[in-house]
């Protein structure tokens, strides 16, 4: 259980990092320390935690479990975030008590990786509660949203994570008919993230085949002179009005993160399709080792200040490593 679906392929505990890496991330585990000293503090953030404690000492060292008890767990609902977090976030005072996917799929990962059981909180029955009229899973009390104007990624990744879990419990094969023909009708996306999910649903699927013919075109979409990044920015689309969106102020961010998901798509590509994807690895391998902080970070279009977190994730630095170790 030491990987994870955002870092495809990687398997955490065996990670070499580099010194640069391993530095910065021991210090951003430290402040991360002070933020739970404040009860201040988000499933995301703990996930990332367990995620760079394997990296950096391959073990976990932190009662992550313990710490998602005290601040984020609502009638025996797992919280997005603690009760000082949300009220950090703006004009989020009376909202921040929420139970999104990704927030039941972070405890549940991390209780699995620290306990090796899943005994605290029934996870397949409250996924099986968000699967919605349409196969979908989410929670749509979080946002109500339609799925035709949701991230794509955002959607993709739910409804992964929700298979997940539903394996695990042994609930997915009474769904499995419907929930195939969920993921595998979805139009082909501008997202190399959205499809990375999509391939790893059809997997725990057992179905890898019925990914779209043409979903092997994102790892050209996607492409960057310096390596990947996750959408083109030439083919963002309003989904609402069905144009093209403004995009003048847009950058294009090569993303290390974003390169282990097309590594990962190209798994499933011709062996001309793999080895250029390899190629392009092994530049990025060679650029980050001597560079290895050289990261761009993602920024708001109009650069609001955000009091939130630091510019470049530990899961950047975690896939930055793993691809100089692997590809070089």
């Amino acid at each position: 259980m030491d990987n994870h679906l955002f870092i495809p392929g990687i398997c955490l505990s065996n990670i070499q990092l580099l010194p640069e890496h391993r530095i910065w991330l021991t210090d951003w585990l430290q402040s991360l320390e002070r933020q739970v000293g404040d009860k201040s503090i988000a499933a995301s953030e703990c996930l990332q935690g367990a995620l760079t404690e394997l990296a950096v000492s391959q073990s976990i060292k932190t009662d992550w479990t313990g710490i998602m008890d005290a601040y984020l767990l609502n009638e025996g609902s797992p919280l997005a975030y603690s009760e000082a977090y949300g009220k950090r976030l703006y004009k989020f005072n009376k909202q921040w008590p929420q139970t999104p996917i990704h927030c039941i799929h972070a405890r549940w990962w991390i209780e699995r990786i620290c306990t090796k059981s899943n005994d605290s909180i029934d996870y397949g029955g409250l996924i099986e509660s968000f699967i919605q009229p349409n196969g979908w899973i989410y929670n749509p009390l979080v946002s109500k949203t339609r799925t035709q104007t949701r991230m794509k990624s955002e959607y993709m990744m739910s409804f992964t994570m929700g298979l997940e879990i539903l394996h695990a419990y042994d609930l997915l094969e009474k769904r499995r008919e419907a929930l195939e023909a969920v993921i595998s009708s979805e139009p082909t996306t501008v997202f190399l993230s959205a499809e990375s999910f999509r391939q790893k649903s059809l997997e725990i699927l057992g179905v890898p085949e019925l990914a779209p013919i043409n979903f092997h075109s994102i790892l050209t979409i996607c492409k960057l002179e310096e390596g990947f990044c996750d959408f083109s920015v030439r083919e963002k689309r309003d989904d609402y009005m069905g144009t093209l969106k403004r995009v003048t102020r847009d950058v294009a961010v090569h993303s290390p993160l974003s390169a282990l998901h097309a590594h990962y798509i190209s798994t499933f590509c011709t062996p001309e399709i793999q080895e250029e994807v390899s190629k392009t690895m092994r530049n990025i391998a060679t650029h980050l080792k001597s560079n290895p902080l050289a990261i761009k970070s993602f920024k708001i279009r109009d650069l609001v200040d955000v009091p939130f977190g630091t510019d470049i994730s530990p899961i950047e630095l975690i896939a930055a490593s793993s691809i100089v170790q692997n590809f070089s």
